[in-house]
């Protein structure tokens, strides 16, 4: 009988866990009987000690004792205990994100399903329009040492037939500057667009069954291997959401949760997703620590909606989704710079990515729409 099979005899209300998370807890317990000042959860001595404890765990003061008649029934005792901190959690305290970027993330996953999707006829395309800002970064011309930066638009269109087997349309318009951030910032702004105009054109591209050229889906969410656009294949339940989203990822970015958001941003910014998958990222989202309302009033491409964004602490960076929680609308991410550089001011917005998504009659034959984002 392993702990969590011990657990379930005190409490029923314990979530099913993995054997990693199991493995995990019970290390957590004997580093804790491996140590060289054993502490006990409570002075044996300290009547008070059998009150309910209302102050936060970080403020309780370890309490030494000496271990006497320790039993096997106190070892399962014990075993009890830290299998509850270590795989269930403490009750009373928070995890994941902040509780207001957690109330508005749970109104927009209840919005979604309430607010279906729109649906593609026969014959029509659902298009999604990204309008996005990038940040060019290099060198001054004919200076290495002096770091530049500047602001490139870009807008792109996916078409996606009902029939998904059939082609879909991409449209890729050539990136134009956007915002320059003083004298070094427009020279190497204007040889970006120079170069730019003799090898990076307007693209069209027919996708038979929405596959990439490297055999991939244009358009889904990263597995790991490849993109998928198989939504079915992931759990709906927001914790086993967030724990598929971390084993995905392995141990990839700078930590398991900033790796985790990251992928949420990336699968809600190819436009594809469907509402009731939507639905369960904005709740696996709001399980993820340190995620916090920015913004009450962001506004992309000329929708408005709350920012919901994190930051690693190693990060310069912090990383938004902006959602309309009366709807569940996903209006677009984008990324602020926490600290300057390059002459790029702090609080600059270094990328943005706005997503609207329609239906339409037919798909573009050529790239004559990029005239329109020049």
């Amino acid at each position: 009988m392993d702990e969590l099979s011990l657990l379930r005899r005190a409490r029923t209300d314990i979530p099913e866990r993995t054997p990693d998370e199991i493995a995990r807890g019970r290390a957590a317990l004997f580093t804790a009987i491996e140590d060289e000042s054993p502490f006990a959860i409570f002075d044996p001595a300290d009547t008070a000690a059998t009150a309910p404890m209302r102050e936060p765990l970080d403020r309780r003061r370890r309490r030494v004792a000496t271990w006497t008649g320790f039993s096997v029934l106190g070892a399962a005792a014990l075993t009890v205990t830290l299998v509850t901190v270590n795989v269930v959690g403490v009750p009373g305290v928070e995890v994941g994100a902040d509780p207001a970027a957690a109330s508005v993330l749970e109104s927009a996953a209840t919005a979604t399903l309430d607010f279906s999707d729109p649906v593609v006829g026969a014959g029509q395309y659902m298009l999604v329009q990204t309008d996005a800002l990038y940040l060019g970064q290099g060198n001054v011309p004919g200076d290495a040492d002096s770091p530049a930066a500047f602001l490139e638009n870009s807008h792109e269109e996916l078409y996606v037939p009902a029939g998904r087997a059939d082609d879909w349309v991409w449209i890729r318009c050539m990136r134009t500057p956007a915002q320059t951030f003083g004298p070094e910032s427009e020279a190497f702004a204007a040889q970006v667009a120079e170069d730019q105009a003799k090898w990076d054109t307007d693209l069209i591209r027919h996708l038979p069954a929405g596959a990439a050229p490297n055999g991939s889906m244009f358009s889904g969410y990263g597995n790991g291997t490849t993109v998928s656009d198989d939504y079915t294949a992931l759990p709906r339940d927001p914790t086993q959401l967030l724990h598929a989203i971390y084993e995905i990822n392995g141990e990839t970015g700078p930590s398991r949760d900033a790796q985790a958001f990251e992928w949420i941003v990336s699968t809600l910014r190819g436009g594809t997703v469907p509402a009731e998958f939507r639905a369960a990222l904005y709740k696996a989202t709001a399980e993820i620590p340190d995620v916090t309302i920015t913004e009450k009033q962001a506004t992309l491409n000329g929708k408005t909606g709350i920012a919901i964004g994190r930051q690693e602490p190693s990060s310069n960076t912090r990383r938004d989704i902006i959602i309309d929680p009366t709807t569940g609308q996903f209006i677009g991410e984008r990324e602020v710079a926490i600290d300057g550089w390059a002459g790029v001011p702090a609080g600059t917005i270094m990328a943005s990515t706005a997503v609207t998504t329609t239906i339409v009659d037919a798909a573009p034959t050529d790239t004559a729409l990029c005239g329109n984002h020049r």
